[in-house]
């Protein structure tokens, strides 16, 4: 099979022939987009020397045959090697690296732009690399053009309202004792002033709890088509309702998909909602979930300065923007838990009413939302995303709502 991106990448051949001409080559990042990285390198005839990850579980382990090291020890043992950042944190690696001047860092869309993925060895389903060489294509190209304001994705959360119960939801649903949907005007509003705001937004996430359960989701999914700045609409949902009538109808377009968690048993739909997407030629991923991170219990920690940077800085959604009830947030925790109350007020720092901004407010708000130089305040009150954070047994379920610390409202700005 192969990739061709639509995004235009100039100086390949250059940048091809720097790393064939380098002492050092090092592939900072493992996992899909490490194993695509190696995969380029191998058919262009190129050899590296190891890879180098954040996750201190897997230095001194080998990945696809070749050591993985740390950070540290990569600016200490090649100190004029270049570096291939092989992940979506591109911008906080490369700062990592900053200590040694002599090392030359590239990112990998020259070697993702037009690859052959015959024979890949990587963890995830062809399909899956597809859309991760999508995203990761438009998010450096959206980094060099500063000019414009191009969002790799927006998550538009409808509903706070599942059909499960999990006791240990990412986002934060477990705790919700009285779960509401997003209103629809305030909804569709605030939707308007961002997406007139942004010159393109790479992926609309729909999400929930479970998106399938709001009822008003075709008019959502109406509007979000309409937009040419809009490329791509994905509808996360955990394979328990099957959508048809005008739910089914508001979800055959070109630029939607859905991507399917399949938890076994208590995705007790999954094979039908495949069928019925099959049959509408709705394209879909679904992958079954044996583990999550454990990232969702919230409480006060006591971090420095350089902490709190690396827990935003290795945080897989650090740019990943969430709508929720007419606000903007920069990450899916600030927004929970500012929507909980489960911060003290003088902690929020995300929280920006679309609404009450002018045009040019919201413009350099967005902006801001997309520095990888700092942290947030919520971050001291959350235990990361990264993959070093432990793993626990997905989808585990919980009779009642899980009891969750509140503090007062704070007043409207």
């Amino acid at each position: 099979m192969i990739y061709k991106s639509e995004i235009k990448v100039s100086d390949v051949e250059e940048r091809i022939q720097t790393l064939r001409n380098s002492k050092n080559i090092i592939v900072f990042g493992t996992g899909n987009y490490g194993a695509l990285a190696h995969h380029a390198l191998k058919e262009l005839g190129i050899n590296i020397d190891c890879f180098c990850d954040n996750n201190e579980e897997n230095w001194g382990t080998d990945f696809i045959g070749h050591k993985v090291i740390s950070p540290d020890e990569l600016i200490n043992e090649y100190p004029e090697a270049v570096v291939l950042i092989a992940s979506l944190r591109f911008k906080y690696m490369a700062q990592q690296l900053e200590s040694a001047p002599k090392i030359r860092v590239l990112n990998c869309d020259f070697l993702f732009g037009h690859l052959d993925l015959s024979g890949i060895i990587a963890l995830t389903s062809l399909s899956r690399l597809l859309w991760m060489l999508d995203l990761y294509m438009f998010a450096v190209a959206a980094e060099k053009d500063t000019a414009s304001i191009k969002v790799k994705s927006l998550d538009i959360v409808v509903t706070e309202k599942c059909t499960l119960k999990c006791q240990d939801c990412s986002n934060l649903m477990q705790y919700y004792e009285k779960p509401v949907d997003n209103e629809l005007d305030l909804m569709l509003a605030s939707l308007q002033k961002f997406m007139s705001n942004v010159d393109e937004l790479h992926e609309a996430r729909v999400i929930g709890g479970e998106p399938f359960m709001y009822k008003k989701l075709p008019l959502l999914m109406n509007q979000l088509s309409s937009y040419e700045n809009c490329k791509n609409i994905t509808i996360f949902t955990n394979g328990t309702i099957v959508p048809k009538g005008e739910m089914l109808e508001s979800i055959k377009n070109d630029k939607v998909s859905l991507i399917i968690s399949d938890y076994g048993a208590l995705s007790k739909n999954t094979s039908k909602l495949k069928a019925v997407l099959d049959e509408n030629g709705i394209p879909y991923i679904a992958y079954e979930v044996d583990f999550w991170q454990d990232c969702a219990k919230v409480y006060y920690r006591e971090r420095t300065h350089e902490e709190l940077k690396k827990v935003f800085g290795d945080c897989c959604v650090n740019d990943s923007l969430t709508l929720l009830h007419g606000k903007l947030y920069a990450c899916p925790f600030s927004a929970h838990v500012t929507n909980l109350k489960a911060i003290p007020p003088e902690a929020y720092d995300d929280d920006v009413d679309v609404s009450a901004l002018s045009d040019e407010e919201l413009k350099t708000k967005i902006r801001a939302m997309y520095s990888a130089e700092r942290y947030l305040n919520a971050c001291s009150y959350c235990a990361g995303r990264d993959y070093s954070v432990g793993r626990i047994e997905a989808a585990l379920q919980t009779k009642a709502p899980l009891p969750l610390k509140t503090y007062p409202i704070k007043e409207q700005r």
